[in-house]
């Protein structure tokens, strides 16, 4: 599954010379709401009936461009505020036993289902950052560039699940200091929604993607992000030890015991877009 999705993940966001009659390219509309949202699974709060929609997904494997069954249809549903990104949706099953789940931690596919959003924030075709959730509510995350595609990178942002008899609802919020994209007071990113259903080995996505095709964007785009500011990336991660250590033969008049206490901080601060000291 793992190199599965890294062979998709690269067909989408690969850029080169377009091929000819490219497949027109979905748009989402960006919608900027005011309020903030408690995160429980369940999309029943107001400001999620003016996020922008996206469905008619399409098979990318094991039977490329064939259309999601109603039965089993993807909803996805995008918003954002002044602090981050509101991401959530449905992922429909005609019966919840065939939505496939196991424990395996952070960073790990496991067999599970999962639902992602990768977005190409400079929208170069070159770079992404994507983020999955899996029923059961673990995430994973991962970094794009050019023909690389690095896991170990993490980013603090919180992701909610509900598993329910017609299949499984989420919903994520991604903050401005989760994702690095640029000033402009306008912006499309390059965008794209994935759903994998690890029992019958079927991956979709909104934006099709056509694995034959390794020279043409494959992304869709989100239009019309306005008015957001990269916050101030700065981490502090303090540390304390406390160390014991027994002997078992001293000599007279000297101690059994000797403890030593060690504390310190690291300090992780984004000068800017690009760099990071």
């Amino acid at each position: 599954m793992k190199k599965l999705l890294t062979i998709l993940l690269f067909n989408s966001f690969a850029g080169g010379v377009l091929c000819a009659q490219a497949p027109t390219r979905p748009i989402l509309a960006a919608k900027k709401v005011a309020v903030s949202i408690k995160l429980d699974g369940i999309l029943n709060e107001p400001s999620w009936n003016e996020a922008a929609e996206a469905t008619n997904f399409t098979e990318f494997t094991p039977k490329p461009n064939t259309p999601e069954q109603l039965a089993n249809k993807t909803v996805i549903k995008l918003m954002y505020n002044n602090e981050g990104i509101y991401f959530g949706g449905k992922c429909y099953e005609q019966n919840a036993d065939s939505i496939s789940k196991e424990l395996v931690g952070r960073d790990g596919f496991g067999n599970n289902d999962f639902i992602c959003v990768a977005f190409d924030t400079y929208n170069d075709k070159q770079n992404g950052f994507e983020y999955f959730v899996t029923p059961l509510n673990e995430q994973f995350d991962a970094k794009l560039s050019a023909k690389n595609e690095d896991p170990s990178w993490n980013a603090v942002w919180e992701s909610k699940t509900i598993i329910e008899k017609d299949g499984w609802s989420f919903e994520m919020f991604i903050p401005f200091s989760a994702i690095r994209f640029g000033k402009g007071n306008l912006q499309d990113w390059g965008l794209n929604f994935f759903r994998s259903r690890a029992k019958t080995s079927q991956v979709f996505s909104w934006s099709p993607i056509n694995p034959t095709i390794q020279a043409t964007v494959q992304e869709g785009k989100w239009e019309g992000v306005s008015n957001i500011k990269p916050p101030i990336r700065l981490q502090f991660s303090p540390y304390l030890s406390y160390y014991t250590t027994l002997f078992t033969k001293t000599n007279a008049g000297e101690k059994k015991y000797v403890q030593q206490v060690n504390g310190g901080m690291d300090v992780k601060y984004g000068i800017n877009q690009a760099f990071t000291l």
